[in-house]
């Protein structure tokens, strides 16, 4: 299995599709346990979710970026 950059190799991962498909709707999962959408093809759910995460990540820096050891 890959590993995030991070991540301890011992511990259990459970990562499921990002993506889903239902009633020709196309939706994305975040970490934070929220379902974005809907959206009409997966390229543009694919885009949506690169620009959340981008707006998480300027929202909460410290948490997005792991601490560097000195």
């Amino acid at each position: 299995m890959n590993f995030r950059s991070g991540e301890k190799e011992d511990k259990q991962w459970f990562r499921c599709e990002r993506f889903m498909h239902v009633n020709d709707q196309w939706f994305f999962t975040t970490r934070e346990f929220t379902q974005e959408g809907p959206f009409d093809t997966k390229e543009d759910a694919e885009m949506e979710s690169i620009l959340y995460i981008r707006e998480v990540n300027i929202r909460s820096p410290a948490k997005a970026r792991p601490k560097k050891a000195h």
